[in-house]
């Protein structure tokens, strides 16, 4: 069991601290753990701490429900990440109240390429979902993460066109791991594991509540490069999340539909308000965000490919990589999109593979086969 999360678990379980709060405490006492072993008078000498939340930090149940929490998230396969965790989405880190755990089941690398949410409203309309499986195709196809709620309508629907491509896809939840909500989309989600994830903030037990759909909003925009609202009324989840995206300073863009139409206003408000930009194919938001990758082609050929051009032997990742800049130069986010390697080993690999002699780097973080 990890120890430092386990007590950060603990903390983030203490009514009445933030996350905020919570990090102030760390800072202030070197860790998680540190915060539970420190002298009272030191804990209310910590920046916003107050004697009643001293007392509430040395509850011992705050413990004990944690120990408990990751136990079941052990024998499950769920895996707990703190924001101290190289996992956390990177992304996700830096927003106003980023949640201090969250808790992730399945594939996914949320750091491994680029994420894109498609939003909308629960009522969509054939016209909505037809566009929904146009966008959220293309986006599988060029290997990115689509990201939405498991809800009805556009959710849903998003969801199944990536699963139906082959493609990664992540549902941000309001609620624990323990359940699915809603029903229906149980089998879809469970598909999901095999590429994509589901991910929440909420602890096993906890309700998908009313109050916890708007929180779980600032987690869709908040892992996304990028957020896409096809369908939406005047007032509902599908605003807030484009708001929010806006807010933390993300690419929106939004569908235009005709006057007067129910589920176009929320979209056509939107672009009049300057919050989304006006697109009609995923093409213009690739453009848009200078993501213009050609379509995935056979791995097997690529390794292939890839191993019988150098001289030098390579590995499986080298083999990938030389394939890309076999096409031409490539940025680092492009080559981690194509190839799956996540960032952090991607680095790595790359400067290794300079030592070797394979690739040069170009400046603008690109690089070129030599």
């Amino acid at each position: 069991m990890n120890q430092r999360n386990l007590y950060l678990l603990a903390l983030a379980l203490t009514k009445g601290l933030g996350p905020v709060s919570v990090k102030n405490l760390i800072a202030y006492c070197g860790s998680a753990k540190a915060v539970f072993d420190a002298p009272k008078g030191k804990l209310k000498r910590a920046p916003g701490i107050g004697e009643v939340a001293v007392n509430l930090v040395r509850e011992s149940h705050n413990l004990q429900r944690a120990e408990a929490e990751m136990n079941f998230c052990l024998q499950q396969g769920i895996e707990v990440i703190s924001y101290l965790d190289e996992g956390y989405p990177q992304r996700l880190k830096y927003i106003h109240n980023a949640p201090l755990i969250l808790f992730k089941k399945g594939k996914v690398d949320i750091n491994a390429q680029p994420n894109i949410a498609i939003v909308g409203t629960r009522r969509a309309t054939d016209y909505g979902r037809a566009l929904t499986e146009q966008f959220a195709t293309c986006f599988a196809e060029k290997g990115m993460n689509v990201v939405s709620g498991l809800a009805y309508g556009i959710d849903i629907t998003a969801h199944r066109a990536v699963l139906k491509a082959g493609g990664i896809t992540t549902a941000v939840l309001a609620h624990g791991l323990d359940r699915i909500y809603p029903g229906n989309h149980y089998r879809k989600a469970m598909e999901m594991l095999e590429k994509g994830g589901i991910l929440t903030e909420y602890l096993t037990g906890t309700d998908p509540d009313a109050p916890h759909f708007p929180a779980r909003n600032r987690i869709v925009s908040g892992i996304s490069r990028a957020v896409i609202v096809i369908e939406a009324a005047e007032k509902g989840g599908a605003l807030i999340t484009a708001k929010l995206a806006f807010d933390q300073n993300r690419e929106v863009y939004a569908i235009p539909g005709r006057i007067g139409d129910t589920f176009s206003q929320g979209c056509n408000h939107l672009i009049r308000d300057n919050i989304a930009k006006l697109v009609s194919s995923p093409e213009e938001v690739l453009a848009d965000l200078d993501i213009q990758w050609q379509e995935h082609t056979d791995r097997t050929q690529q390794l292939e490919l890839a191993l019988a051009a150098p001289e030098i032997p390579l590995n499986a990742e080298e083999a990938k990589v030389m394939n890309l800049l076999n096409q031409g130069e490539a940025l680092v986010d492009q080559i981690t999109v194509k190839t799956g390697i996540p960032v952090h080993r991607l680095n790595a690999l790359l400067l290794s593979m300079e030592f070797k002699n394979l690739l040069r780097q170009l400046p603008g973080k690109k690089y070129q086969k030599r």
